[in-house]
């Protein structure tokens, strides 16, 4: 890993390894390509780590109620 990507993955800026990410119904899931971790899609370009840690999880995200 590079010191920019372990940057953006400490500052919870994380990019999907493309070809892993699948719907789950909710959010598009994956994984980090840089650093691993369970990441959702929050908008365009735009992913972070999940709440629950749970990558490619058919179970929905938790709601912000």
């Amino acid at each position: 890993m590079s010191i920019v990507s372990s940057i953006t993955c400490f500052l919870n800026w994380h990019e999907p390894v493309r070809r892993d990410v699948v719907w789950n119904g909710r959010v598009y899931v994956g994984d980090c390509s840089h650093c691993g971790a369970p990441i959702q899609r929050r908008g365009r370009r735009v992913w972070r780590r999940r709440k629950d840690g749970a990558a490619h999880s058919n179970a929905p995200t938790p709601s912000s109620r």
